[in-house]
């Protein structure tokens, strides 16, 4: 027997989602009406790590659990009346016994309801691939559009590094509201890590927005972590379109990126604690071995807008490709 399940979009019109890559498990919203009409069963993409799997593997904790619901009262519901309808009949058989009689009191009736399933409140950053014109909206950066599975991370990178932006001019209102629930400490500890972590977004968006420029305007095979070196990734543009990020940006802002892309390193391999490669590769001779790194909001809004310079010259070697 199956029990007909029902599920609300939310007032956008969109359909929660979650990645079943148990290394990845990302949440994303799909318009309802482009996932009956537009997804393959056989194949979805996830928008932040690129896994594919069948349409019937995406569902999200909250609604597996709406649906484990329905189907328990479903139970309850069916159980209940196969009782009283079997020791009813049973009781009814006995009523004119003269020997022995067999009396049923039905238990308080209870309704099977199947309501609908619901989804979390809309989001902000809604995206249309520009390939196949599915839509859906993520949170922070998303690479892969869910239908087609094209990387379209040069369409949406401004609205990653957007993100970002918003959400360390958020920190001041996130701090204070994390002290009442956690204390000072706590919560200034926790916007510590969450502004080191704008880090890690930075790059992880920039090196696969370089990489895939450099894959639109050459055959050549490169890896996507050949741009987290700010040198090796400006002689590979090099070597295809005799452009170096020197012809974007200045000396002294490559001199930055590579001091923020290694800090970056530090903090995601080493906890921030300064190390001799750090030392040797980032040219900061502010730090001494062993000191664990400050990351100052400055620093990284310089990065973001160094950054975005950046990513604009880069993309006219794309159009420039184009044209010819």
């Amino acid at each position: 027997m199956e029990i007909p399940v029902t599920f609300l979009s939310d007032d956008k019109g969109y359909f929660d989602r979650e990645c079943p890559n148990q290394n990845c498990l990302y949440v994303f919203k799909i318009n309802m009406q482009d996932w009956k009409e537009k997804i393959s069963d056989d194949c979805v993409y996830c928008p932040r790590c690129g896994h594919t799997a069948k349409s019937t593997e995406w569902w999200t904790e909250q609604q597996l659990e709406g649906m484990q619901n329905l189907a328990k009262n479903w139970a309850i519901t069916y159980l209940q009346q196969s009782l009283d309808k079997s020791f009813g009949k049973l009781a009814n058989s006995t009523k004119n016994n003269k020997f022995f009689r067999i009396t049923y009191k039905p238990s308080k009736k209870i309704t099977f309801i199947n309501n609908p399933i619901g989804q979390s409140k809309e989001w902000e950053q809604d995206i249309q691939c520009p390939y196949c014109s599915t839509r859906y909206s993520v949170i922070g950066t998303a690479y892969f559009c869910p239908c087609c599975g094209k990387n379209i991370i040069d369409k949406t990178f401004d609205n990653s590094i957007d993100n970002v932006e918003k959400m360390i001019n958020s920190l001041n209102e996130m701090e204070a509201l994390y002290t009442k629930s956690y204390g000072k400490d706590k919560a200034k500890s926790m916007c510590s890590e969450m502004l080191e972590g704008t880090l890690e977004d930075i790059v992880s968006a920039f090196q696969i927005f370089a990489a895939t420029i450099y894959g639109k305007i050459s055959s050549k095979n490169v890896r996507t972590n050949d741009f987290q070196i700010i040198e090796k990734g400006s002689n590979l543009f090099y070597k295809i379109s005799t452009k170096k990020y020197e012809d974007f940006i200045s000396k002294e802002e490559i001199k930055k990126l590579v001091k923020m892309f290694q800090q970056r390193h530090v903090f995601e391999h080493n906890d921030g604690v300064v190390d001799e490669d750090y030392l040797k590769k980032s040219g900061d001779t502010t730090y001494k071995l062993g000191q664990r790194l400050v990351l100052h909001k400055k620093d990284v809004f310089d990065t973001i807008n160094i950054i975005r310079k950046l990513a604009a010259g880069l993309n006219t070697l794309k159009e420039n490709k184009n044209e010819t």
